[in-house]
């Protein structure tokens, strides 16, 4: 099957179909940009806002403090009107979350979302973003929901909510069986864990409210939004360039 341009929804294949392409990507080293992007940065900022002007305006926020990778959920009132603004501004690589339904999933494609995000593992919702090439990202908790999702085609999984689990020491054991399985730790995670994350193999990080809290949106906050952002990427960097010990004499 070839590749589909992010944002137009082609016409949807058998699930059976759409595994054995998405598998066939995988193999030829075909992954989504939004994967790409997520491999590089590490982070993905998850926006939830009382209203469409209040989640654009965190979004710009997040930008400005170097931000990449944002996702705008659905529990946004009229989310479609931010994901299309959004999925016009350059640097930004936008993408749709809690995203419960096929139509759900096709409206966020069609207004330009570069990857899906779930709490949770629906059919319907990954034949459309595969059928799109997009980075399908669903939620799940145990070995055997990671391992379902993998199979119909998720490029990366969300460990959802990685926080109440056990944080990183939960991820240490999964990692154990499921080694090379792309996980994305959410739900529970902020600055002082989001490393640990990382040294326990995640390939990536959600934060929601402890960096884009929608009270901080409420309250136009934006500055604050952006201060958090710029932490969280520095953490990741120091994490990536550890201070060099000195050599003894």
């Amino acid at each position: 099957m070839a590749r589909r341009t992010p944002g137009k929804v082609a016409s949807e294949e058998p699930a059976g179909g759409s595994l054995a392409c998405a598998h066939a990507d995988r193999l030829m080293g075909m992954e989504p940009q939004a994967l790409t992007t997520l491999r590089e940065q590490r982070l993905l900022a998850v926006i939830r806002a009382a209203n469409a002007d209040q989640a654009l305006a965190a979004a710009d926020a997040l930008a400005a403090g170097g931000m990449r990778l944002l996702e705008v959920t659905f529990t946004v009132p009229d989310a479609l009107r931010a994901m299309r603004a959004l999925a016009r501004r350059p640097g930004i690589v936008m993408g749709a979350g809690t995203v419960l339904s096929g139509d759900q999933a096709r409206a966020a494609l069609d207004a330009g979302a570069q990857f899906i995000v779930a709490p949770n593992f629906n059919p319907e919702v990954a034949r459309a973003a595969l059928a799109a090439g997009v980075m399908y990202c669903p939620g799940a908790y145990t070995t055997t929901e990671i391992i379902a999702a993998l199979d119909a085609g998720a490029s990366v999984v969300k460990v959802y909510p990685v926080g109440v689990a056990g944080g990183p020491s939960y991820i240490q054991i999964i990692r154990d069986p499921l080694p090379d399985v792309p996980l994305l730790a959410a739900g529970g995670t902020n600055l002082d864990n989001v490393v640990p994350f990382l040294e326990a193999g995640c390939v990536g990080v959600g934060l929601g409210g402890s960096l884009a809290d929608p009270k901080l949106a409420a309250a136009s906050a934006f500055d604050e939004i952006t201060r958090r952002a710029r932490a969280f990427l520095d953490r990741v960097q120091a994490f990536r360039s550890p201070p060099k010990v000195a050599e003894r004499a």
